[in-house]
């Protein structure tokens, strides 16, 4: 599960900290090993024919180079939900049929058991319109519907990340950034998201709505940014590497997350995320503050962290969030020399794993940079750029600036950086 490149050494790391990544690579392959041989392997023999027929290469397509802006596409809220991702999916339906066989491949039969579960209760227990839009997927795509469901869960829980925002003292803007990680265990997965991913314009009404980064094939939204009315920025981080070792189970962590849909008012978390940046009632629509209040108090199907960017001075927050409750809330406070805040994918007020501390080096690039001198071109730059913040997982990067209605995403490809994070 781990590829043989994820474990070349580099000339620069230092031998303790190489020690501590391969015991952290053994234990995630062991994780995944264990749970595979607990839950069953049989994959979907009709996808596993497909994945022979077709399978996922590792050779890179002409978009997929570093620096390149993602494809843009729109999507009218006006159409019938069935209808809205059409446009999306025969742009990449090749790509991403590959990547759905892909994941039925690697999955374990348990896994696809429980997603069946839900399908069959999916329509009491899942909104409306993210039933008629994966459908939509679907009939796209020529898959079964609980394929797109597993899809979405997949990549609910999936996303390692930096997530950055800032306060600049010579504009006053709020700049939000993040590098989308994926693909822990599975590296190919990794090269190949990069095919698929896109920015996604929503209309309503005629105007734009709000955009997002996402993957084609999966509905939520964990990356966006609200386009009129009350403006705010929206990331959403990966927190189910909690405890004394963070080590993923992702198979265990998707049943988990079934459960808590099946039996609790839970929501998928980046659905949730896509109804904030959509909603347009009145409080709603008034400022960041409501934006995160929602989303301090919402039942989510998985812990998570929130970044949360908006237009004026102090509009700067990341919420650590449990499936319940709210456990942290960190704001930027600019006159206490807080102008930044940079979140991963481990609670902030706990020493980062020694194996996976992107929070430093990116912390150090912003102090370098300056309050002054902060812009969303820095960041890219002399941030998001820096090994490991940058590494072999990652698949893209936003920038956001709310306040000048600024959005730009990168795939992001660096063979020569840390094989992991």
């Amino acid at each position: 599960l781990i590829s043989a490149r994820a474990h070349a050494t580099r000339g620069s790391m230092k031998m303790p900290r190489w020690y501590l990544l391969k015991a952290f690579v053994v234990l995630a392959t062991m994780n995944v090993a264990v749970a595979v041989d607990s839950l069953g392997s049989t994959p979907n023999t009709a996808m596993a024919a497909y994945l022979q027929r077709s399978p996922v290469s590792g050779q890179k397509s002409p978009g997929s180079l570093d620096g390149t802006p993602l494809p843009k596409h729109t999507l009218n809220l006006d159409e019938p939900p069935r209808m809205r991702w059409e446009g999306v999916m025969k742009a990449n339906k090749a790509a991403t049929r590959r990547i759905v066989a892909y994941l039925f491949a690697e999955l374990p039969a348990a896994v696809h058991a429980q997603v069946d579960k839900l399908v069959l209760e999916a329509e009491g227990r899942l909104p409306q319109w993210a039933v008629e839009e994966m459908r939509g997927v679907a009939d796209v795509l020529d898959v079964n519907f609980g394929d797109i469901v597993l899809l979405n869960l997949f990549f609910e829980l999936t996303p390692f990340c930096t997530s950055i925002v800032t306060q600049s003292s010579s504009t006053g803007h709020v700049y939000h950034a993040r590098n989308m990680d994926f693909g822990l265990g599975m590296p190919v997965l990794s090269e190949n998201l990069r095919d698929i991913a896109v920015d996604v314009e929503f209309f309503k009404d005629g105007k734009p709505a709000f955009v997002i980064t996402t993957f084609a094939g999966y509905i939520g939204a964990a990356t966006g940014m609200r386009l009129q009315g009350g403006l705010f920025s929206i990331t959403a981080n990966e927190r189910e590497m909690t405890g004394p070792v963070p080590v993923p189970n992702i198979f265990k962590s998707i049943v988990n997350m079934v459960n808590a849909l099946l039996t609790t008012d839970a929501f998928p978390v980046t659905w949730a995320v896509r109804e904030v940046l959509e909603d347009n009632s009145a409080a709603a629509s008034e400022s960041f503050d409501a934006a995160v209040s929602a989303l301090s108090t919402r039942p989510f199907a998985t812990q998570i962290y929130l970044t949360v960017g908006g237009t004026t001075l102090g509009q700067g927050v990341v919420l650590t969030r449990d499936h319940n409750k709210i456990l942290d809330s960190w704001r930027i406070n600019a006159t206490s020399g807080g102008w930044f805040l940079v979140q991963t994918n481990y609670d902030h007020w706990l020493p980062m794993p020694p194996w996976d501390n992107r929070k430093k080096p990116a912390e150090r690039a912003l102090a370098d940079i300056g309050a002054d001198a902060v812009t969303p071109s820095s960041i890219y730059k002399d941030v998001l750029s820096r090994d490991p913040v940058l590494n072999q997982l990652t698949v893209y990067t936003t920038t956001m600036s709310c306040g000048e209605g600024k959005y730009a995403s990168f795939v992001r490809d660096c063979e020569s950086c840390s094989p992991f994070r």
